[in-house]
């Protein structure tokens, strides 16, 4: 009797764990489905989180097929299953990705060693396939940002007359940071904005430094979904700036730095100096699951003011300093953006900073 009492008990216990997964997998393809930038089916995301099966197991292979997907392991079919007539029927892609999921523990052994994280590595799968800076993140992850940290968050110097104002990232000082460095060195002609290595950081922040140099007009534009809802991001309050300015920017100048440099570029005809940016120019949005689970889903794109999407594209600059390691000719970094200017860090290299200088005498 009590065996019978234990085997009940296991068997109540292995229901909950299923249906506590599979209400996992449906809000989790229910949210990608309602809030990610671009339209969606639940089928496409069912198998490219499926196919993310080999990384635990390069013997698993999970197949698309016309009207079946299929599940082998060692080039054995392990089990076959029909697909939903509606590519956007959840609830049946989510079963199908459970049932698959199941049927890789039983069949390997090494998915049946992370049979406790089989169904997130699924979701995290499939949240990077939509290969935009979405991610999901396992309560046991890691998420902090593992990029390399900024020389320094906020610098300013003199050279010659021109003014050299480096900006690591964009946070709540960073606005009066300028001001000041405006402020006490009245007597400069021209200023140079070093974004290089600047992977972002507030965007307020860097909206309200972009609208210092901006005497009214748009910064950005965010659309979302079927470039539905537009919000703008204006400058508001006249400036009275009138200096020539010269911004630094390399394959690391990203996000919020990228939406600087653009509307600076278009608004005021700054001229850009160094490599292709890096081209985050996407907005991500967190939610959270019952398990614990995180996920940042691209819910939304930047464009500049002349309505130019930044996202894998990035800023093409006018003076191209790449591979370049000493003093750059004007005209033949101008000639060289004909060409492909390769992303490139180059926080370092002093050659940029004086090719900017020799542009604003």
């Amino acid at each position: 009797m009590q065996k019978l009492l234990l085997l009940l008990i296991s068997l109540f216990a292995a229901g909950n764990v299923r249906a506590d997964e599979l209400s996992l997998i449906t809000a989790f393809y229910t949210t990608i489905g309602e809030k990610h930038a671009e339209p969606i089916t639940a089928e496409r995301l069912t198998v490219n989180g499926l196919q993310g099966l080999t990384a635990i197991d390069r013997d698993l292979l999970f197949a698309d097929g016309r009207e079946m997907v299929y599940l082998y392991h060692k080039r054995q079919q392990v089990d076959l299953w029909h697909k939903p007539e509606n590519p956007d029927d959840i609830d049946a892609w989510a079963k199908i990705t459970l049932e698959v999921t199941e049927a890789a523990v039983k069949n390997s052994p090494k998915a049946a060693e992370r049979d406790f994280e089989l169904i997130e590595k699924v979701m995290a799968a499939a949240a990077e396939s939509l290969n935009d800076n979405s991610r999901y993140y396992s309560e046991l992850d890691e998420t902090e940002n593992d990029a390399p940290k900024p020389l320094r968050l906020f610098a300013r110097r003199m050279i010659g007359d021109v003014l050299y104002i480096r900006i690591g990232s964009f946070n709540g000082a960073t606005k009066q940071n300028v001001l000041s460095a405006l402020k006490d060195y009245p007597a400069a002609k021209g200023v140079i904005l070093d974004l290089r290595g600047n992977r972002g950081g507030l965007l307020t922040a860097a909206i309200d430094v972009a609208g210092i140099f901006i005497d009214g007009g748009i910064i950005a534009s965010v659309k979302g979904r079927d470039n539905g809802a537009v919000k703008y991001y204006n400058a508001d309050e006249e400036t009275g700036f009138n200096l020539p300015v010269v911004i630094l920017i390399d394959g690391n100048t990203a996000s919020s730095a990228e939406v600087v440099a653009a509307a600076l570029s278009e608004q005021v005809q700054a001229k850009l100096v160094g490599t292709n940016s890096f081209g985050k120019g996407s907005i991500q949005e967190m939610y959270s699951f019952e398990n614990g689970g995180k996920l940042a889903l691209t819910t939304a794109h930047f464009y500049t003011p002349s309505g130019q999407k930044i996202d894998k594209i990035g800023l093409i600059p006018d003076y191209c300093t790449f591979n370049a390691d000493d003093n750059v000719p004007i005209d033949r970094a101008s000639a060289f953006t004909n060409l492909r200017c390769e992303r490139e860090s180059r926080e370092r290299n002093e050659a940029d900073i004086e090719l900017a200088v020799s542009i604003l005498k």
